[in-house]
């Protein structure tokens, strides 16, 4: 979503910076956010009806959205995205929404309870009166061979008597599949959908949200690095106040580089520990290695950071307890006692794989305890 400055729209809208700000104060613009210093107003947003004339009673200035049928895990990313774009979020079932159609709206995303039946076509059909020209109608579905094309069945009258659009968004998932659903990406694409595409109507348009799917040992296939990296992602975003990561790494060299992919994974790291997260990492490695590590970057940013870094010697662990290194391998993040992220060896065409099985997740877990154990802070170690 863009964004421009109090002065921009000052100039667009003829009134003086000051003014706009103090507008962005009393939250009288819809999706203003303070950046710094510095006010951002979402670039479509229209200018505010002034509160001192007779005529703003009269006038619909509030930017709503109907969402229907929505589920949990989606409806709190698609109600921050609206509220980011300066909409108002009503979200209902069916059958009350069909009783609360008292307002005018500038969009419906809409989850088709069964197959689209007449039911449900005439509530769209009725919704429709309360939409201007401007508006949009997004539909979630399922991919199956059956499903009524309603958005293809209605484009045209919508288009032709109202001037809105009607779109689906079809997502390539199977619901009784044992799968990670990125519900992050599946409410941008929703909102793209919904706003970006002024000129598509009758379109349906497939996902797979990001999915990653587990098998009947509750692991994934090894995944390549894009799945990979996007999948830790998923995971990490997840965590909150309540969640620990605990981590164990062998594989420095690979992990270490400056790579894209590798400077992001940091990042996502500090942001959970920053969120409050339980952030625990163990770095194995000999003791003769120290000297090389003192000025290492991404070890500098970990420690400086709320990220909880521990040292482990690789040689005292191989005396002691060898076994021990045969489950880090080369290393894992650990989510909760309910995740483990593996990475796989150097020179493979995969990057890593998840694996929820509860057997190799405590294993893992387990074997952390003990290594904390043998550990010291790695702030004392790298001094």
């Amino acid at each position: 979503m863009s964004y421009l400055t109090a002065k921009q729209f000052a100039q667009r809208w003829g009134i003086s910076e000051r003014r706009i700000i103090k507008l962005c104060k009393e939250e009288r613009i819809s999706g203003a956010r303070k950046t710094g210093m510095v006010w951002e107003i979402p670039e479509e947003t229209m200018k505010p009806s002034d509160k001192r004339s007779n005529i703003y009673k009269y006038i619909n200035t509030e930017k709503r959205i109907m969402i229907v049928n929505v589920k949990e895990e989606v409806k709190e990313h698609l109600i921050q995205l609206l509220k980011e774009g300066g909409y108002i979020a009503e979200c209902e079932s069916l059958d009350s929404a069909k009783n609360n159609l008292q307002q005018y709206y500038e969009g419906l995303i809409y989850f088709p309870i069964n197959n689209m039946n007449n039911k449900e076509e005439n509530f769209i059909k009725e919704f429709s009166n309360k939409l201007n020209s401007e508006s949009s109608i997004v539909l979630v579905d399922y991919k199956k061979e059956n499903r009524n094309k309603i958005e293809s069945k209605l484009s045209n009258k919508l288009q032709n008597e109202i001037g809105i659009r009607i779109n689906t968004l079809i997502l390539d998932i199977d619901e009784k599949s044992n799968i990670i659903i990125n519900y992050d990406e599946m409410a941008e694409d929703i909102i793209n959908l919904l706003i970006k595409f002024k000129n598509t109507t009758g379109t349906a348009i497939t996902t797979d949200v990001g999915k990653i799917e587990f098998n009947k040992n509750d692991r994934t296939k090894d995944l390549e690095i894009g799945k990979f990296y996007k999948a830790i992602n998923n995971c990490f975003k997840k965590m909150n106040k309540e969640s620990h990561l605990w981590c164990a790494s062998t594989m420095l060299e690979d992990e270490w580089t400056e790579s894209a992919q590798e400077m992001k994974f940091r990042q996502i790291n500090l942001e959970a520990a920053n969120r409050g997260v339980n952030v625990e990492r163990i770095f194995i490695f000999s003791r003769d290695k120290i000297k090389e590590f003192k000025q290492n970057k991404t070890l500098k940013i970990y420690m400086q950071s709320n990220i909880k870094t521990l040292f482990v010697d690789y040689d005292e662990i191989k005396e002691k307890e060898p076994n021990l290194l045969k489950i880090v391998k080369e290393g894992w993040d650990g989510i909760d006692k309910s995740t483990l992220i593996v990475d796989l060896p150097e020179g493979t065409k995969e990057r890593g794989y998840i694996s929820k099985n509860a057997k190799e997740v405590m294993e893992a877990y387990n074997c952390f305890q003990k290594l904390k154990k043998y550990s010291r802070s790695l702030k004392e170690v790298l001094k």
